[in-house]
């Protein structure tokens, strides 16, 4: 039901729904002209949001930003059920903005099924004029949103001491061969969720990072040693000593045997 269809409007719910999905569900929309709020009653699925993706699973919750490219699909095997709605309008933005989410895209684990159902009922209802719904569908928005916002921060020093304990392992194992299980296991947490945590926090990926410091102490065993270039490679855990002059000299832009004969 729409609350208001001025495109310039304070606040607009487009539409919602319940959709119980199946393994052709699939939506995509370029420069979207919504906000999209979901919230994952059942099932899993995948969102490409830009160039980012996640995997929005039950009692997830996610949002797709209005201007953004994204598609998002239901898994095949394990579908979606989900509560929605899409909106726009002033509002809208002004408590995006207000409570710093204009980043935020997928929560997980927040449990606001009372809240979705009862924006869908209301949105459904049939009693009360525009102007009422309207005013009660805007509150309880700006509820939705104060939840999500206090969810997401009393996470945040969580979520960045795990990063944390990520890169304070990488940094005791260099040397050692280590898997994005390994990972995983120090915080409890899946490849997939250690990778976004950890590029989250320092702005690179667990591999990326490792390598960098790899490279770093390479550098430290060329000058202030007398270790063969091999010898380096297989202390590091390189793959082979190709494999790793070729990684040094796409960091330095030089091969390990002349950055060693450097003064």
């Amino acid at each position: 039901m729409p609350l208001n269809d001025n495109d310039n409007c304070l606040f607009h719910i487009e539409m919602a729904g319940i959709s119980y999905c199946d393994g052709t569900y699939k939506i995509k929309r370029t420069n979207s002209s919504v906000y999209v709020f979901e919230f994952i009653l059942s099932g899993q699925g995948t969102v490409v949001y830009n160039s980012e993706i996640f995997h929005p699973a039950a009692g997830d919750i996610y949002i797709l930003h209005r201007g953004s490219n994204h598609v998002y699909y239901s898994d095949r095997e394990d579908p979606w059920v989900k509560i929605w709605f899409n909106a726009r309008g002033r509002l809208i933005k002004h408590l995006i903005d207000a409570y710093e989410l204009g980043s935020v895209n997928h929560i997980e684990g927040l449990n606001l099924e009372l809240l979705f159902n009862e924006m869908y009922r209301v949105i459904q209802s049939k009693k009360g004029g525009s102007e009422e719904l309207l005013s009660r569908a805007a509150v309880l928005f700006h509820e939705i949103i104060q939840q999500i916002h206090l969810w997401v921060n009393q996470n945040k020093a969580v979520k960045n001491s795990e990063a944390s304990k990520i890169k304070h392992f990488l940094d005791l194992h260099l040397e050692d061969d280590i898997s994005l299980q390994d990972l995983g296991r120090q915080i409890f947490r899946s490849p997939a969720q250690v990778i976004r945590l950890f590029k989250r926090e320092f702005g690179k990926t667990p591999y990326e990072y490792l390598l960098e410091k790899r490279i770093q102490t390479a550098k430290l065993l060329l000058k202030n040693t007398n270790l063969m270039v091999k010898e380096i490679a297989f202390k590091l855990n390189f793959t082979d000593e190709h494999y790793f002059s070729n990684r040094f000299k796409a960091k330095t832009g030089m091969s390990p045997k002349k950055f060693r004969q450097m003064k």
